[in-house]
């Protein structure tokens, strides 16, 4: 499998390891320098006023964290570089106001992703026009009220649900600290305070076909992604959270307190043929999900094509001293590491234009499909799939629980074959392994 070429932020360098990660740096660029006469080494230069805030660093080996980085070092240099502006800011402005925020260290400790995201909105929001012909960000932010608060959201949603209501949480929290320190800002109330938006539009995780999961996995298949073609079937076949299955959004105090768990599915919670032995991240729940069970004696499987994503991918997992796989199932194969949700996405939206599927399809949607495909099958509880239960009703009710999760596998196989839309399954399975080992 080819590795993706993608070109890096301006001064960032890729170096390779003698245990043959690359390793990532920043290099502050020359002309942000000046030299000391005296010693003859070199120090930030200063720029209106203000000496340069960022410095040379290390990056770490993971290439999207890199990125991200690199990207908010970026847009910190370029904003003192044109630090000029800065003066000509409106005190108390709602400009002025942004760029206050972006100096507190609530701003600064953020994700450089998250810093990024809210740098845009906030650019969007300060050069909306005004009816006067002006911008809203030479406004006073003390002046800024419900009103207008809400005009400027119906405004916004006309060109995306999503970034509308995101813009608006960003303004709700810029004002909350705003009005903490109002003697500076001279802001009094928060006029982005209770407007009842929520964070996720209805309907934007639309449920996906079993149609379109096929003809993803077969798309992922030939773009070179087993690992995306095997994810889409953890979270179509066995209805798991992206979350869970790529080891997305971890719990960062729980890292550093070195009580997290690994990062998503390990190889050790699958027995071919057998069962997936799961435990919810989000809510702790068990999940045991047998693979096959015997009716009359004949051995009918239950997630054909699961296992046979998981297969393939399995003779590419890292092996412990054993012999046996190891590791996360999920993996990105630049680094053998899991996904980062950024690459994630791109994947995503590569293998979809692929195989000709929607924009509006998110990988969210396979989970939501294979639930919608179990309440079409007749049964409409599936918590012993998906493991929506406490878990101490997980513990009292374990035994008709599994029972339960076999007879719902095996109404959904019979769905499925009923429905015919596979001609034989031979659309939506891999390719022989002779095939397979042609790619």
């Amino acid at each position: 499998m080819g590795t993706a070429i993608v070109k890096l932020p301006a001064y960032v360098t890729r170096l390779k390891l003698a245990s043959g990660q690359h390793a990532y740096y920043w290099k502050l660029p020359s002309w942000a320098t000046v030299k000391d006469p005296k010693t003859g080494k070199r120090a930030p230069a200063v720029r209106h006023g203000f000496p340069c805030p960022v410095e040379s660093c290390a990056l770490g080996t993971s290439h999207d964290a890199a990125v991200a980085k690199a990207e908010g070092l970026n847009e910190t240099l370029k904003e003192w570089r044109l630090g000029a502006e800065r003066r000509t800011l409106k005190p108390g402005s709602i400009a002025w106001l942004f760029n206050w925020y972006r100096g507190l260290d609530r701003f600064t400790d953020l994700k450089p992703k998250t810093q990024r995201d809210y740098r845009r909105l906030m650019e969007i929001v300060a050069n909306f026009p005004t009816r006067a012909g002006g911008k809203l960000g030479n406004r006073l932010a003390s002046d800024m009220d419900g009103e207008t608060a809400d005009t400027l959201y119906l405004k916004l949603r006309e060109k995306g649900e999503r970034e509308a209501a995101y813009a608006m949480q960003v303004c709700r929290l810029v004002w909350k600290w705003a009005l903490r320190h109002k003697r500076t800002t001279g802001v009094k109330d928060n006029p982005f305070a209770g407007m009842g938006i929520k964070s996720t539009p209805a309907g934007e995780n639309r449920p996906t076909t079993r149609e379109e999961y096929d003809r993803y996995r077969i798309a992922a298949r030939d773009l070179g992604y087993q690992n995306m073609a095997a994810a889409a079937a953890l979270c179509f076949e066995a209805c798991q959270r992206v979350s869970q299955v790529f080891g997305l959004w971890p719990d960062e105090a729980a890292i550093e307190e070195g009580r997290a768990p690994p990062a998503g599915l390990q190889w050790s919670v699958y027995k071919p043929g057998v069962a997936l032995a799961l435990v919810q991240r989000k809510t702790g729940n068990p999940v045991w999900l047998d693979l096959t069970i015997d009716v009359e004696g004949e051995t009918v499987q239950l997630y054909p094509d699961l296992e046979a994503e998981l297969q393939d991918l399995r003779q590419r997992a890292a092996r412990d001293q054993f012999g046996q796989p190891t590791g996360p199932m999920i993996v990105d194969e630049r680094s053998g590491q899991p996904f980062e949700q950024r690459w994630m996405s791109s994947v995503h939206r590569k293998i979809c234009n692929k195989a000709g599927l929607p924009k509006a399809m998110t990988f969210t949607g396979f989970r939501h499909g294979g639930i919608t495909e179990i309440g079409d099958a007749g049964e409409h509880d599936v918590r012993p799939i998906s493991g929506h239960k406490t878990l101490a009703q997980t513990r009292t009710y374990n035994k008709a629980t599994a029972e339960k999760g076999r007879r719902i596998a095996l109404k959904r196989r019979e769905h499925i074959d009923q429905l015919g839309e596979r001609e034989g399954g031979k659309a939506s399975r891999p390719g022989s392994r002779d095939e397979e080992d042609d790619r």
